[in-house]
């Protein structure tokens, strides 16, 4: 990704809508233009990047997605959820907040990949990415309460799983309501299950979530969307554990 966007915010309620300065936003369409920019087949940010644009006006062919609440989340696999103190976003799908012991803790969100903002290798990070990382710390900002229910590590209950890089792996809620669902049914990110699907009733909280994002074209399923989401659902949804979620790049329905 070669260039770089220059961002301006606007609260549009009842959505966070982010354009780039002196870019503008087709009303018609609900899609973000870059200007003058020359599209390069090397460099998928240089064109279009849909922005949400309200509620849906597609019927999805699904029920609507389940407001998913801390209550929900299973006690298995999970520790008590904590009341916690937002600190700050470090990207889309990743954020620091205080808890009263542990102190700040850097915590992944589950079941999210928004695409790259911050990445060591600069080519990985897409316009769209530093967008949605804007969006989201705005998000969270404007929030007035927020818990994380971490996911217990499989071989101590008692303790936290963390990622690779350290990070803990965990569901945020903001305001009474999840986090993780609010980025799938904006088109900010895709239900990510490189690793497995999430466990009911948050599996399909997340996949309605998505089959209303993608029938209203909203954010990644855009028309034009520079990432082609057809290749990163071939690595996300394999054999085993990651085959338990639907391709819809493959004509397998969202409802049956």
């Amino acid at each position: 990704m070669r260039f770089t966007l220059r961002l301006c915010a606007s609260l549009l309620a009842p959505t966070l809508v982010l354009v780039g300065c002196g870019d503008s936003v087709n009303p018609g369409t609900g899609v973000f233009d870059a200007g003058s920019t020359t599209p390069d087949a090397g460099s998928p940010m240089d064109v279009p990047v849909a922005v949400d644009r309200g509620p849906p006006v597609r019927d999805s062919g699904c029920p609507a997605p389940q407001t998913i609440t801390p209550a929900e989340v299973p006690a298995s696999g999970f520790l008590a959820p904590s009341t916690v103190r937002f600190i700050r976003s470090i990207d889309g799908d990743t954020s620091i907040f205080s808890f009263a012991i542990q102190g700040e803790t850097t915590v992944r969100f589950e079941w999210v990949n928004t695409e790259e903002s911050h990445a060591q290798v600069a080519s990985e990070n897409t316009a769209f990415g530093r967008a949605t990382s804007v969006t989201v710390a705005g998000y969270l900002a404007a929030g007035r309460s927020f818990v994380v229910v971490r996911q217990a590590d499989e071989r101590n209950a008692t303790m936290p799983n963390l990622d690779t890089f350290g990070r803990t792996l965990g569901l945020v809620f903001v305001d009474g309501e999840l986090f993780q669902q609010r980025l799938v049914r904006e088109g900010l990110s895709a239900y990510y299950t490189d690793f497995g699907c999430a466990p009911e009733p948050i599996h399909s909280g997340l996949l309605l979530a998505e089959a209303e994002a993608r029938a209203n074209q909203r954010g990644i399923w855009a028309p034009g969307h520079p990432t082609n989401y057809a290749e990163v659902f071939t690595r996300w949804i394999t054999g085993g554990t990651r085959a338990c979620r639907p391709n819809p790049f493959r004509g397998q329905a969202y409802c049956r």
